[in-house]
């Protein structure tokens, strides 16, 4: 896609939000979160359907609350005619590790992205590691991820679906 019109959830002024590296890479970018007056939790969809509408690519990185990203990327299918959508997931995904709740939103996201990849459509599912923070600076940082989000975006082959994981660690 030649003019690529980024929409991405997260706060970008958060380090450690995806949102943050996308900005360095996108900076002309709209962010959808709390910090930019969007609860995606509680919107008026027509409205957002507006913004969709203005953009042709969609970053859904932000897990908010059990089916938020679905519902943003339903929205989201049903708003434009041609658009790229990286949906970011979780290894929470392969495991049974974390909240079943998480788990199955982010399985439900990955299964609608797969089901929803078509030539105008194309969408990317990205299974991740842990993100950076202080606590866990050899995790994934935010513009590793971004830098991962673009590669997918400009390869010439499409990609469905890709996992990255921090390194593993000796127990």
């Amino acid at each position: 896609m030649a003019d690529r019109k980024v929409l991405c959830t997260g706060n970008p002024d958060n380090p450690n939000n995806i949102a943050h590296g996308v900005q360095k890479i996108w900076p002309d970018a709209t962010f959808l979160s709390k910090s930019s007056g969007w609860d995606l939790t509680n919107f008026d969809e027509t409205e957002l359907i507006d913004i969709f509408k203005q953009h042709n690519t969609f970053i859904n990185n932000s897990y908010i609350a059990p089916g938020v990203q679905k519902n943003l990327l339903d929205i989201c299918n049903k708003s434009v005619k041609f658009c790229d959508v990286v949906n970011i997931g979780s290894t929470h995904e392969l495991t049974d590790e974390g909240s079943n709740e998480y788990r199955r939103s982010k399985i439900e996201l990955k299964e609608a992205s797969l089901h929803y990849n078509t030539f105008r459509f194309q969408t990317t599912h990205v299974i991740l590691g842990g993100i950076a923070t202080e606590s866990n600076p050899e995790w994934l940082n935010t513009d590793t991820i971004a830098e991962t989000i673009y590669w997918c975006l400009h390869q010439e082959f499409k990609v469905p679906l890709i996992s990255i994981i921090q390194p593993k660690q000796a127990w």
